[in-house]
């Protein structure tokens, strides 16, 4: 068992999994619809927005979407806002996009390869009590802030939440997407090793 069901009075915890969460989808690129004061609607370009300098109301699309709390379960009974992280289906995630055509054994492997070898995702196993027909990935780089009291009167929309042993790795990998460094693996190599390097990487060298 991966999920457990906690009461609708049960408080507001890091690894609560909602549906129906409100994700704004708008792009920079694009023209914004714009309210004006008289209540027309016009398009702006998001440069004259910056260049006007002022606060504006937006029409805006809102998708529906399961999101996982990320926030820590202290600041998420007493912050004005919570974080949470959008779950998406596995087939969108890189590297499971044919797992519906994979025999149950590779299923397994990738799963477990995967699902350690990828930083930025967490697996979430199907489950109809909790409303996941398919198997289900957290993508900890699609996140959503709420208002506490907001996300509060959601509660019914709470479906469960992650088990004992499913919330620790949960929590560990969530810290460790989080906290990642960026370098360059190979910088402790001298030139000669370097140059052994450039033979078996797709990596070029950056001459200094």
């Amino acid at each position: 068992m991966f999920y457990e069901f906690p009461a609708s009075s049960a408080p507001i915890r890091q690894g609560d999994i909602f549906i129906d969460i409100p994700r704004v989808e708008f792009e920079l690129s694009n023209p914004l619809s714009v309210l004006e004061e008289d209540h027309k609607v016009s398009s702006i370009s998001w440069e004259e927005l910056v260049r006007e300098k002022k606060d504006f109301a937006a029409v805006l699309g809102i998708t529906l979407v399961p999101a996982i709390v990320a926030t820590q379960s202290c600041d998420a009974q007493r912050r004005d806002y919570v974080t949470l992280c959008e779950v998406v289906e596995i087939t969108k995630v890189k590297g499971f996009e044919n797992v519906k055509e994979k025999n149950l054994r590779n299923v397994a492997k990738d799963l477990v390869k995967h699902n350690r070898d990828m930083p930025e995702i967490f697996y979430l196993p199907p489950d109809n009590n909790i409303g996941f027909c398919d198997r289900m990935t957290v993508n900890f780089s699609s996140t959503i802030r709420l208002y506490r009291e907001d996300l509060e009167k959601l509660i019914e929309n709470r479906k469960g939440k992650l088990n004992d042993t499913a919330y620790e790795h949960f929590r560990e990998k969530l810290s460790h997407f989080f906290h990642r460094y960026a370098w360059n693996d190979w910088y402790i190599l001298n030139k000669e090793e370097l140059l052994a390097h450039g033979s078996y990487s797709d990596l070029g060298l950056v001459k200094k």
